[in-house]
């Protein structure tokens, strides 16, 4: 399996992603740090926009996981809905390989990859507002850098985010469609973290569980009975 991961990686030209998703979190992370430290200080050196700063983590949070929700949809709908419209699935097919560890080993190709970008981009963001915390008093970033439990936050999330991908790559797949992929995940983000009025779902803790297991089951989905599918 992970011969056929690392062969993905080769064929795709990863380091092409790694560039992209480098370019990514440099604008946000530049976006952010203006975000965080541009809000006016008063003479007592309270920031001005208290509430705003108080939700940091929350914004780290909505603009990474926003962005990589789609990157993951589209890396996975290049690896496998393009591999099967450009009839090269096909040719992966008359391997003497599996066809279920085959697909397995693409998305676990791209998981791997986007879920490693995600938590170093995610620390490198953190540890950027955090080092620059003191330059400016009163800046509450709604994380502490130097808890255990601020790294497993970080890596629950992450693996939620990316988990999360397996719907589009399900729903395309169906389609064969990578417009409904990139799509599927703007309507996922959106009910995740929109907001009617006073009514969101973001804080909901049900709601992230329920989604996750059927992430898992859109997965498995798009594995099951592959070995009897025709390649179109």
């Amino acid at each position: 399996m992970w011969k056929l991961i690392r062969l993905e990686w080769k064929k795709y030209h990863t380091k092409k992603y790694i560039i992209k998703q480098a370019v990514v979190f440099v604008i946000l992370g530049i976006l952010l740090f203006a975000m965080c430290y541009s809000v006016p200080i008063d003479e007592l050196g309270t920031p001005e926009s208290v509430p705003e700063l108080e939700n940091m983590s929350v914004q780290i949070d909505l603009l990474t996981n926003f962005a990589f929700l789609i990157f993951t949809s589209s890396m996975l709908s290049s690896f496998i809905i393009k591999a099967y419209k450009n009839k090269t699935q096909s040719l992966m097919f008359c391997y003497p390989i599996s066809r279920k560890k085959i697909i397995l080993s693409q998305m676990m190709a791209v998981w791997i990859f986007c879920a490693a970008a995600l938590f170093l981009g995610k620390l490198f963001i953190c540890l950027l507002l955090a080092l620059f915390s003191g330059v400016r008093t009163g800046l509450p970033l709604g994380y502490d850098v130097l808890s255990v439990s601020f790294y497993w936050q970080v890596i629950l999330k992450t693996v939620l985010t990316v988990t999360l991908a397996f719907i589009p790559l399900y729903i395309g797949k169906l389609m064969m469609s990578s417009r409904a992929v990139i799509i599927t995940s703007f309507l996922l983000f959106t009910v995740m973290n929109g907001n009617i009025g006073d009514l969101t779902l973001r804080a909901n803790m049900i709601l992230p569980v329920f989604l996750f297991v059927v992430s898992l089951i859109c997965g498995f989905l798009t594995v099951y009975n592959v070995e009897k599918e025709d390649v179109m």
